[in-house]
C-alpha cells in the first residue's frame, strides 16, 4: 500500500513529505524493536545459586538475570534480592541497564543496597529485570583499585 501511494502521486511535494514522515515513523516505531542494542552476557543468574566471580578495575562484564524459579502469577507479589558476597576492603557497585534495546545507555550511577554490610551488599531487584530479562543487563563495577573475588547471589 506504500508503494502503491508512492507511485501514484502526482504531486513531488507530496510524495517526498509522505516518504520523509514514513521514514521518520518507522525510525522511531520499529528501528527500536529490530536493532538490538544490548551488549553480550557473560552470565546469566539463577535463582538460589552462588556464582564466583573476579572482578578487575575498568573490566566490563555483563549479566542478566534468568526468569527460571522467578516469573510469578501477575496477581502474587514478592520481592526479588540480589547478594554480593565480599571482603570487607572491596568496594562495589551494582550498575544497572534497562531497556538496552531501546537505545538507552546504562546508569552512570550504582543501585542503591537495599542493606549493607561490610562484607555484603544486598539489592532489590524489580520483577522487571526478569520478566524483560532479554533487554535488561548488570554489571558489578569495582570501585577499590585491587581486584577482588567475589560471590554474588539471587534470592
Amino acid at each position: 500500500m506504500i508503494l502503491f501511494s508512492i507511485l501514484h502521486c502526482d504531486d513531488k511535494n507530496t510524495t517526498e513529505e509522505f516518504q520523509n514522515g514514513f521514514i521518520i515513523s518507522f525510525a522511531i516505531g520499529v528501528l527500536p524493536g529490530l536493532v538490538n542494542n544490548c551488549p553480550g552476557v557473560d552470565l546469566v543468574v539463577e535463582k538460589g545459586i552462588d556464582y564466583p566471580i573476579s572482578v578487575e578495575k575498568d573490566k566490563i562484564s555483563w549479566f542478566q538475570f534468568s526468569q527460571k524459579g522467578n516469573l510469578t502469577p501477575p496477581e502474587e507479589t514478592r520481592d526479588y534480592y540480589f547478594t554480593i558476597t565480599k571482603d570487607s576492603a572491596a568496594s562495589i557497585s551494582l550498575i544497572s541497564w534497562t531497556s538496552c534495546k531501546n537505545f538507552s545507555s546504562p546508569s552512570r550511577n550504582g543501585l542503591t543496597p537495599d542493606s549493607e554490610t561490610p562484607t555484603e551488599l544486598k539489592f532489590k531487584i524489580g520483577k522487571d529485570s526478569f520478566r524483560f530479562a532479554e533487554t535488561n543487563r548488570y554489571r558489578l563495577e569495582l570501585n577499590s583499585p585491587n581486584q577482588t573475588n567475589v560471590t554474588v547471589r539471587q534470592n
